[in-house]
């Protein structure tokens, strides 16, 4: 074979084999335009697939989901279904005993919480016996100076309506009380123990070097009444020093303590007075203050209610008056304005204010002429104009003006023609 021969067939084969690239492209581009929507939903599918598995295989993620489910599903459980709490209920006690058993102290850290306040509230009612806090009444019925070596009464004061005490009784509960604690609980002083609760009332009791003061309260008294007692207890200590030092059962230097006893209890007690005096001054000052500002306040409503009162009635008796109409009456800056309108025969209306105790100098009218369709003031206009002779006398009837007494012709013409120029007289008629 020629050299020509096998360049041509060299020549054919690569023609043929460029022919069956070009197929083989167009075949698969054919095949991706048919099939790229299964494709698409082949890896669509195959991502779900991944993400599932990842879902599954995640213990967060499983968790995360369950627990979504869970809540959802017990939502739903206990609006549909009554039974639900009570089979659920001993599940949860079961659970809760077996914790408090098991974890005491983690429990007791959970409901510290809920627990501390109750329990505080709790102790606060037991050690509080008294049930009428909320009254907010308390009164010093009985004071008792006690010697404090001794236990022996020096003075005791009681305020009315109370029934005397024995003294001596009082102080040997005191003492009693005192050796019972000294010997229970091994102490030498008694201080600390300072109250007593017997229901509704109450014994304060203060110690001082030589004597104790013991104060019976019925209801509750604030704290700064404790205090005036202390100072109350200082004072005799100040006072009767040489008295106290020197005391072997007489009690009549002492005498004299029990009107300081009435005063205290008269000063300390919750009436509104006592209330006042033992607030501090600047309160008390501003309590003050903001009353007369009250009063001041009230006296200026009533008086603005009074004068306004009498404004009113002065309006409506003018309003009332013939010949005179009020379109519009208001107060203004501390003065009074009337607006309206007024015949010139009607009264005036600075006359009829006199009549009042209202100020001429605060009142405004501001009245616009016009005239009325009074008969009184028809006639009045009639008798200016006719001038009627002495004995005859007109009167409106209607719209009929009625002469009485005429004896002049030359009159009556007249009197009829002026007559029939007012409007509000329809004919004239003449009665002997």
């Amino acid at each position: 074979m020629s050299s020509n021969n096998l360049s041509s067939s060299a020549s054919a084969v690569t023609g043929q084999s460029s022919a069956g690239d070009d197929s083989a492209l167009e075949v698969e581009k054919l095949r991706s335009i048919l099939f790229q929507p299964e494709r698409d939903e082949i890896n669509q599918l195959q991502e779900q697939l991944e993400s599932l598995q990842f879902r599954l295989d995640d213990a967060k993620t499983r968790a995360a989901e369950t627990s979504e489910v869970l809540t959802a599903a017990t939502q739903l459980t206990h609006s549909q279904n009554e039974k639900y709490s009570s089979v659920l209920k001993p599940i949860v006690v079961e659970q809760f005993q077996t914790s408090s058993r098991e974890n005491p102290e983690i429990m007791a850290e959970a409901l510290f919480p809920i627990l501390g306040p109750a329990i505080r509230k709790m102790i606060a009612n037991m050690l509080s016996l008294d049930k009428n806090k909320k009254k907010r009444t308390y009164k010093f019925e009985q004071l008792f100076l006690i010697e404090k070596e001794s236990g022996l009464p020096i003075c005791h004061a009681k305020s009315e309506a109370v029934e005397t005490q024995d003294a001596d009784m009082v102080s040997g509960m005191l003492s009693a009380i005192q050796s019972f604690v000294q010997d229970a609980f091994s102490t030498e002083e008694f201080d600390s123990l300072n109250t007593l609760q017997l229901g509704e009332l109450s014994v304060w009791v203060e110690w001082g070097p030589s004597a104790v003061v013991a104060a019976v309260i019925r209801g509750v008294a604030p704290e700064h009444c404790r205090t005036a007692l202390q100072q109350l207890l200082e004072d005799i200590h100040r006072d009767y020093a040489d008295q106290l030092n020197a005391y072997e059962g007489d009690a009549l230097p002492f005498k004299v303590i029990e009107s300081d006893f009435l005063l205290f209890m008269d000063n300390h007690d919750s009436r509104l007075r006592n209330r006042v005096r033992n607030l501090p001054k600047k309160t008390r000052n501003a309590i003050f203050v903001s009353a007369l500002a009250g009063i001041a306040l009230i006296i200026w409503l009533a008086y603005n209610q009074y004068d306004k009162a009498r404004w009113n009635n002065f309006v409506d008796m003018l309003d009332a008056e013939p010949g005179i109409v009020v379109t519009n009456a208001e107060r203004s800056g501390g003065q009074y304005i009337v607006k309206g309108l007024r015949d010139p025969m009607a009264a005036l209306p600075a006359v009829l204010l006199g009549k009042t105790n209202l100020n001429a100098d605060n009142v405004i009218f501001e009245l616009e002429s016009y005239t009325a369709l009074h008969a009184e003031f028809t006639v009045r206009r009639l008798t200016s104009v006719l001038i009627p002779p002495a004995g005859v006398s007109l009167e409106l009837v209607g719209s009929e003006l009625v002469i009485t007494g005429a004896k002049s012709k030359s009159w009556k013409d007249d009197a009829t023609r002026l007559a029939r120029q007012f409007t509000e007289v329809s004919y004239v008629t003449f009665l002997p």
